[in-house]
């Protein structure tokens, strides 16, 4: 394990990288200090978890729950931007209803491992 010191120089120096910058050739993180809300468009309900922008290019991670022949799933997947609209990109990770279950049965030791590894 880090020293006290040490994690919080880390954390201290993740913050500053989150920060936005002026330069076209850095990744711009847009913060929120909105809560996180689940929308609703079509047969299913998303949220968005981040936006970036990138050489004009602007990108967001959502979590979206759907049914797709009869199962519902919870997928976690990068959007991009293009003609004005937000598209699917091609990877992400989709769980089951059990499988997200698990998930969140693991929620406070996934939040303690964080926490221990910040």
């Amino acid at each position: 394990k880090m020293p006290k010191e040490e994690k919080e120089d880390a954390k201290r120096k993740r913050e500053e990288d989150d920060e936005e910058k002026d330069d076209d050739d850095e990744p711009v993180k847009k913060k929120s200090s909105e809560e996180p809300v689940l929308k609703k468009e079509k047969d299913e309900y998303y949220a968005e978890l981040g936006t970036k922008e990138f050489k004009n290019n602007k990108t967001q991670k959502r979590v979206t729950v759907s049914s797709f022949k009869g199962n519902v799933n919870v997928q976690f997947r990068e959007y991009y931007e293009k003609d004005g609209k937000m598209l699917p990109g091609k990877s992400g990770l989709s769980l089951s209803k059990d499988q997200f279950a698990t998930v969140l049965k693991l929620a406070d030791q996934i939040q303690a491992a964080i926490t221990d590894l910040s």
